[in-house]
């Protein structure tokens, strides 16, 4: 039996190497000691995760374990305290995860065919709007009807859990707060967090759900692909694309070429984001680039190819890895325990994603979309922590393929969220 293709002698002597350095905190932070924890960690929990049947069938298996494994043995103290600012450094200021996400979204949107880009992007944006009042209207329909308050229920918890995850969420919607409501932002953002803590977790969880829901109602999903094709012409065309990437033999070079294309690609939406408007994030901008590249066929067959594989590459070797960090310094199990004393705030959290995931799937089926697949993207992916939220619910959901849409709903859908919480506010007194 091998253990993620590294057999168990090669995977026992990363073991005890990494570990002790750990656990005596030894571990270096840079990219050497980062990454070897996260492959250790990850093939830990992605196994566990994946064998163990009741995590596997219904919350996401490995990918759900990769999250939250590593953030209850920091609450345990299994794992140093100071591991936290290790991997915390890793993502926000070594940036580990624009280098991930940037080559996973330029793989995802080069191998869509330009023709589904520009049908499903038209479709996709009025299932958010859907996601987004389902789960506000319910919010405060049973916030008021539980005697947890309407308004409490929508502005602490529905617009938190649905505006973006943390720093492009809960962190300017704490000072809009504090600037309507008065008080320090900081304790505003104490009173927001554990939501967003819950509502992520949800969203992963309701991720594998709909991931089984789909295998039980195969009519209601597309396997990843998110734009129903009635179009027997266009299903060929999408048919012969993927045969061509799929069949394309992979190269050094290719590979080479596909980071490079990645990187620049990146590049180019932080110099929109600097010098041209600063009031998108920088995701949204590298989206908008690569939708364009694609629907006007800018960039060479073998680079787009290129890229794909550059992408695949990392996706498949270092998913579950990428997944520890996130449960390592994003995930505090203290708070969200705290917050699972009340159970009318567990109800409140679960009906909002709920009402979100079907919000979107319900106008992702008028609009054309595959109700899972909608549900997931415009709903699930605006209810949790933004890109780190989205790979653990796309992963949890085994659809990485709607990587792209995650993110329009993250930072798009985010945005919306701030300007609606501003208009809000003024009809609150």
């Amino acid at each position: 039996m091998k253990l993620k293709n590294l057999g168990w002698l090669a995977f026992a002597i990363g073991l005890v190497t990494v570990i002790p350095l750990t656990l005596t905190e030894k571990l270096p932070g840079d990219l050497m000691g980062c990454f070897a924890l996260m492959f250790v960690l990850g093939i830990v929990f992605g196994e566990i995760g994946d064998r163990a049947k009741f995590i596997h069938d219904w919350m996401g298996g490995g990918p759900i374990l990769c999250v939250f494994g590593p953030a209850l043995l920091m609450y345990f103290g299994i794992l140093p305290a100071g591991l936290k600012d290790i991997m915390k450094n890793f993502m926000d200021n070594i940036n580990f995860f624009a280098f991930f996400i940037s080559i996973m979204i330029a793989g995802a949107i080069l191998s869509l065919s330009r023709k589904i880009i520009i049908k499903s992007t038209l479709k996709f944006l009025p299932a958010i709007l859907g996601g987004l009042l389902m789960s506000c209207l319910l919010a405060f329909l049973v916030g008021a009807v539980t005697g947890y308050g309407g308004k409490n229920a929508l502005f602490n918890l529905a617009i938190p859990i649905m505006g973006g995850g943390v720093g492009a969420g809960a962190l300017p919607l704490s000072q809009i707060y504090s600037g309507h409501f008065g008080g320090e932002s900081e304790t505003i953002l104490s009173v927001l967090m554990p939501a967003v803590v819950l509502g992520n977790v949800a969203s992963i969880i309701l991720g594998g759900i709909l991931n089984r829901v789909g295998k039980k109602k195969p009519a209601l999903t597309g396997n990843g692909q998110i734009l129903k094709i009635a179009d027997p012409e266009l299903a060929r065309e999408l048919e012969e694309e993927d045969k061509e990437i799929n069949g394309a033999p992979i190269t050094y070079e290719g590979l080479g070429a596909g980071f490079y294309v990645a990187m620049i690609a990146y590049m180019a939406a932080l110099i929109v984001n600097k010098f041209v408007y600063s009031g998108l994030h920088t995701y949204v901008y590298l989206i908008i680039i690569l939708t364009l590249v694609k629907a006007f066929g800018l960039l060479p067959k073998h680079l787009e190819v290129g890229t794909i594989q550059w992408s695949r590459t990392w996706t498949k070797n270092l998913l579950y890895a990428a997944l520890i960090p996130i449960g390592i310094s994003n995930i505090d199990i203290g708070k969200t325990i705290e917050a699972l004393t009340n159970p009318i705030y567990l109800v409140l959290v679960l009906v909002i994603v709920i009402g979100a995931a079907i919000g979107a799937g319900l106008v992702g089926h008028f609009m054309g979309l595959y109700e899972v697949e909608a549900a997931i993207a415009a709903g699930l992916c605006m209810s949790n922590m933004a890109q780190t939220g989205d790979l653990a619910t796309l992963a949890a959901a085994d659809r990485m393929e709607l990587l792209p849409y995650s993110s329009y709903s993250s930072r798009i859908g985010g945005s919306v969220v701030l300007v609606l919480a501003g208009i809000l506010l003024n009809f609150i007194h």
